[in-house]
């Protein structure tokens, strides 16, 4: 899979004397001895430590000059009386005094192995870069210290006048130096080794990192460089200072001084609206990222909001971070392995696991052994985690898009899937073994997309349902001919609608919770016992219905309508919707358990009300009015008329209204709102993750929640049953 994980930006040269600086002498030393300036001993130790001759410091000067290559080391010429041509240093010494950087003492001596002192080093530093005594002045040493200080050459040198330097310090003398201007000149002394210094530079990967890349490159925010050297890893993530040579030929890099900025890879666990769980050392963070937040992806900078619609399960995100905040992120498609159907025990066999591997199925931690037939995973080596996925669909088989021969996609009770496996290609092709007209079951993988199939009764995510539909309709045999029979639409815990071809006219199972049981690929529907229901109040916290416990991975539908000819509802919900809720064992309708002992499904009746339509008759009369829902008004037919105006619970069912109930209104108005909750008198209520609310003038127009909690407005609350019923806040009037 190709591995992009950043974009390579437009770069400039640095033609400022002023450069981020490392606080480390170690990271300067790559760069002065790849030029050569200073150079570690036999063992390659760099002595960082240890004091600096005049005659040591002299050939470092030379080197870090436009007079580098004018040693002539075999000359026989004695520059002064103690450095003869017989000492390693008479060819610097000579060739630093021709080109005008050092001078010997009025006794003719040069004193070679005197330590050299900060305010001699600076000097002679200034010279390399052209300067002169008539730049200086006669104030000697502070005309110099002045104008080293003014150039910023003594940024981080920690140095004074007299003090014998380091080579720590001689580093960074030279180091500030090869990024200062030249006298008279718009380059930094660095270019005379055809050498360009790129500011504020990212390292994002290494080939430790991005297998994609060269075993000798590295990936930054500058572009993609080469290295001959061994490169520093710990560099990965880090900002500060690059080096290269010929445009793409890496020299050293240099971190920024005191850098509180950090890089951090994050593997992608889940997302939400403006933030994205991540999975790093082996802990969750959520990590929140605007919508504007730049986002570099296939080589582009762009917006995080144009990419993450595509982010998915075990991607990488690396995040840039400045302080606390998120200065860019980096986006790359993750190793994800997969999908394989379960079919038995050994599905662990499919992948490189071990003890340590987290395994979750549905979104909850399991154990390996909860790992069903007919699951869908996948493994994540970054988040070394196994994710199985339960979601599945049932249906009619009716089409394969282009051909059956080379299915693309499937169109399962009319509604089209994308074909994501192999097996699920060859399952669903001509040679595979569906027909046209068989019921068969889509297993779902993470991007909704089929990667497994199965057939007749063993397939259903759960033998039991709500029937939504009924009907005749015709179907296609594999010989393209058609045929009618009866269907019915079964929606099971999960949400999940199921299309079944079925012997008789199930009519009179719709608003029923049945069993499905399947006989020669066609499905018979019968109704469920509903004695012995769980009651008790709901408790999140102690994941209990009464005296009953909660699966971790709990299903559960609510329901609305009764009889055949009842307009049916449904909606999913999780258990936090109904916390504290007291159910009575006429609300439950079905439940099962699982090996456990805990109720793992729950279809229940009528207990949210979130099955409904929530929105405000304007006006009409005679079976025909005009009704807003959610700030979109349209004229709806009704069996029975009414006077009434104002907030209602609806149940609208192909285009027409079957009930309407009004809301009951607070009579207090709301003295504080929150995006959860209103504060009315003395007590807080809960709204509808879907509320509305209208901003009444002459008219009613529909305004988003943020203005009613921001703006001056008298706000009233409608509701549709007591919280503790499960109930909510289902409309705010704003005036």
């Amino acid at each position: 899979m190709k591995k992009i994980i950043s974009a390579i930006l437009a770069f400039s040269v640095c033609l400022s004397s002023v450069c981020a600086l490392a606080d480390s002498s170690e990271d300067i030393m790559p760069l002065l001895s790849d030029l050569k300036i200073m150079v570690g001993d036999g063992d390659g130790n760099y002595r960082l430590d240890d004091n600096v001759s005049r005659a040591e410091f002299t050939k470092i000067a030379v080197s870090a000059s436009k007079a580098k290559n004018t040693v002539a080391s075999g000359a026989k010429v004695s520059p002064f009386t103690d450095v003869t041509y017989h000492h390693w240093s008479a060819p610097y010494v000579r060739a630093a005094v021709t080109a005008g950087i050092v001078e010997g003492y009025i006794d003719a001596t040069f004193r070679p192995d005197n330590t050299v002192s900060y305010e001699e080093a600076l000097t002679m530093l200034l010279k390399v870069l052209g300067y002169t005594t008539d730049d200086f002045g006669f104030s000697w040493p502070y005309g110099q210290i002045g104008l080293a200080d003014s150039l910023e050459i003594t940024k981080h040198a920690e140095a004074n006048i007299g003090d014998a330097l380091t080579r720590r310090q001689v580093a960074q003398l030279v180091y500030n130096t090869l990024n200062t201007k030249m006298k008279d000149s718009q380059s930094n002394l660095i270019s005379i080794f055809d050498c360009q210094l790129i500011k504020d530079v990212t390292i994002i990967s290494s080939h430790n990192e991005d297998s994609s890349l060269g075993e000798n490159k590295i990936f930054t925010t500058a572009g993609t460089f080469e290295f001959d050297n061994n490169f520093n890893s710990s560099y990965v993530g880090q900002k500060g200072d690059i080096f290269v040579k010929n445009g793409d030929d890496f020299v050293s890099f240099t971190p920024e001084a005191g850098d509180g900025n950090t890089f951090e890879r994050y593997v992608i666990y889940s997302q939400l609206p403006n933030a994205v769980i991540g999975y790093k050392n082996g802990s969750f963070t959520q990590i929140d990222i605007t919508d504007g937040t730049d986002c570099y992806k296939d080589g582009i900078k762009t917006s995080y909001a144009a990419v993450k619609n595509g982010l998915e399960m075990g991607d990488v995100l690396y995040v840039r971070k400045d302080g606390n905040s998120i200065d860019y992120v980096s986006y790359e498609k993750g190793n994800m392995e997969g999908p394989v159907k379960v079919t038995g025990s050994g599905w662990q066999d499919s992948f490189n696991t071990n003890s340590s591997t987290t395994v979750m199925r549905g979104g909850v931690k399991v154990t390996a052994s909860d790992i069903q037939p007919n699951d869908i995973i996948y493994y994540s080596s970054d988040l070394n985690m196994v994710l199985a996925y339960t979601d599945k669909a049932t249906g009619i088989y009716e089409k394969a898009s282009p051909t059956k021969d080379s299915p693309v996609s499937v169109t399962v009770s009319g509604k089209e899937y994308a074909i994501e496996s192999v097996e699920a290609f060859n399952d669903l092709s001509s040679s595979g073994g569906f027909k046209y007209g068989d019921t068969v079951t889509l297993l779902l993988g993470r991007n909704g997309e089929v990667a497994g199939v199965a057939g007749g009764s063993s397939s259903a995510v759960s033998n039991y349902g709500f029937v939504t539909e009924s009907g005749k309709k015709d179907f296609t045999n594999p010989d393209n001919s058609t045929y009618s029979s009866y269907y019915a639409k079964v929606v099971t815990a999960d949400g999940i609608v199921n299309e079944y071809e079925t012997k008789n006219n199930p009519e009179s199972m719709v608003c029923s919770v049945v069993r499905v049981s399947f006989k020669d690929g066609k499905a018979t529907l019968s109704r469920t016992n509903g004695n012995d229901m769980p009651s008790g109040t709901v408790s999140v916290s102690r994941g209990t219905i009464g005296n009953m416990r909660m699966a971790d991975d709990i299903k559960i539908l609510d329901t609305s309508g009764v009889y055949f000819d009842d307009a049916p509802g449904y909606f999913r919900i999780y258990p936090q919707r109904i916390d504290g809720v007291k159910l009575s064992s006429s609300n439950v309708r079905y439940y099962s358990k699982n090996s456990a002992g805990e109720i793992d499904e729950l279809i229940l009746s009528d207990v949210t009300g979130d099955t409904y339509t929530y929105g405000l008759i304007i006006r009409g009369e005679n079976g025909s009015y005009t009704i807003d829902t959610d700030g979109t008004q349209q004229i709806y037919m009704t069996g029975f008329g009414t006077t009434a105006r104002g907030p209602h619970r609806l149940k609208i069912y192909k285009g027409e209204v079957k009930s309407m109930v009004g809301l009951v209104q607070h009579q207090q108005r709301i003295s504080e709102l929150t995006r959860t909750e209103a504060t009315i008198g003395t007590q807080k209520y809960l709204l509808s993750d879907k509320v509305i609310v209208y901003k009444k003038t002459d008219t009613y127009m529909k305004i988003p929640l943020d203005e009613a909690i921001n703006g001056n407005y008298k706000l009233t609350a409608y509701y549709d049953k007591s919280q503790s019923s499960g109930g909510r806040i289902r409309i705010i009037i704003a005036q």
